[in-house]
């Protein structure tokens, strides 16, 4: 959940660059990453997208564009194939390799169009979930920008492949690939699952735990359940409080619980006093560590503390925003540079 709670190259220097497509040389297209016609965006979200479109393409090989309409189209299918199509989307990752987000609040519609050599990472499957699951309760709550961008950085935890990357699709076309469509409700409140609260039988199934595992092991169980109760007591006060203005999807919650059941027969513990942390390897830089407290009743998850201190940068992967916290106790045997990422001694 951490990832979801924290979150400058210039984008004419990396069009500039000239690259080859089914073996021979094309001009390649300066398609602007976001073109706002909905006017759904603020400036500081255009320039949030603007620099992750960048990293895709730097660090995945994915050329981005978020396309928001001002009118509903005839046929969006048809729409989102054109614009890729006439944009070459993907030419400045040299092949079929764009990914276009088009989005039409009007119609309350969304639909990604995936180019063919992307279509081993984000499949039907893949974007059907995101739209769905991550995309639709942002909208449903009137936060079109906000799941946007939501939605893009679940596309890019789907890290595609060196292996599939090196594939070409068809000469001279850039879409066809995958994508699916979602029809996402704006403005309309968010389903009871989202919003409304547990009963208290079910609510005290999760509650501070006699070991900062244990308390790690009952969180797994809300993230494998999408509870989004924001008054689960195996959270701190001010982390209760911080959840009740956030909303938590289950798409973040099934990203979430992958990585955490991936990872935690890797977890180190340190306790100090009161505190304590679960940290990872630091070669899984994806994976940040756990911050909780202990009260009276047992370990509590401080999700409210790492949202301060920890960040994630364009490619998830976390650092320290300073190194001025009462929970550096647990990294002493690693040492970190001057943007806060760690390393081992």
């Amino acid at each position: 959940m951490l990832k979801w709670i924290t979150k400058g190259v210039n984008f004419s220097i990396v069009a500039a660059l000239l690259l080859l497509c089914w073996g021979c040389e094309q001009a390649v297209v300066e398609a602007p990453a976001v073109v706002d016609r909905g006017e759904v965006l603020s400036a500081e979200a255009t320039r949030r997208i603007e620099q992750l479109a960048v990293s895709m393409l730097k660090h995945n090989g994915v050329q981005l564009q978020v396309y928001t309409l001002a009118d509903s189209p005839r046929d969006m299918d048809a729409l989102a194939l054109k614009l890729v199509e006439e944009q070459r989307l993907g030419s400045l990752a040299g092949g079929a390799r764009g990914l276009l987000l088009l989005v039409d609040p009007v119609g309350e519609q969304v639909r990604v169009e995936v180019g063919y050599d992307l279509e081993g990472v984000f499949s039907d499957v893949v974007v059907a979930r995101i739209e769905h699951d991550q995309m639709a309760p942002f909208f449903a709550a009137n936060r079109v920008g906000d799941g946007i961008e939501a939605s893009l950085e679940l596309l890019v935890d789907e890290r595609p492949q060196e292996e599939v990357l090196a594939t070409r699709g068809m000469a001279g076309r850039y879409s066809g690939g995958a994508g699916a469509a979602t029809s996402v409700a704006i403005n309309k409140g968010l389903a009871p699952e989202f919003s409304g609260p547990m009963s208290e039988a079910a609510r005290n199934r999760f509650v501070p735990q006699p070991t900062p595992l244990a308390a790690l092991e009952c969180y797994r169980q809300v993230l494998a359940e999408h509870v989004k109760d924001a008054e689960l007591t195996l959270f701190t006060p001010a982390t209760r409080e911080f959840f009740a203005s956030w909303l938590v999807t289950d798409a973040q919650q099934t990203n979430e619980l992958r990585d955490l059941q991936n990872n935690l027969p890797s977890a180190l513990v340190y306790e100090q006093g009161s505190l304590a942390v679960v940290r990872f390897p630091v070669e899984q830089r994806e994976n940040a560590p756990y911050f909780l407290e202990k009260t009276a009743d047992g370990w509590q998850l401080d999700f409210s503390t790492m949202s301060r201190f920890v960040g994630f940068n364009r490619r998830n992967q976390w650092f320290f925003r300073t190194l001025d916290h009462p929970f550096m106790f647990a990294f002493s045997d690693w040492r970190f540079d001057k943007n806060g990422f760690p390393f081992s001694r």
